[in-house]
């Protein structure tokens, strides 16, 4: 998997869980060092991403793509 196809893959399964998962689960799902997710958390955090570091792990608070939502009556 090339480096652009797993940082898509981290951003959509960390908005999938809507929780804090840790590097280390992070590592082990994609096959990767601790040390390129961290890697890869900051091009994300770079690219638009709004993502927390916290003690458990890291969580997603939304993505650069706008949404609009259109009412209609």
């Amino acid at each position: 998997m090339k480096a652009a196809e797993r940082r898509k893959e981290i951003a959509n399964y960390l908005m999938a869980e809507g929780k804090a998962i840790s590097g280390g689960a992070l590592s082990d799902k994609f096959g990767v060092s601790r040390q390129i997710i961290v890697q890869d958390i900051s091009v994300l955090k770079a690219t638009g991403y709004d993502i927390l570091s916290t003690h458990s792990g890291y969580v997603i608070q939304g993505s650069p793509f706008v949404e609009r939502v259109f009412k209609l009556y």
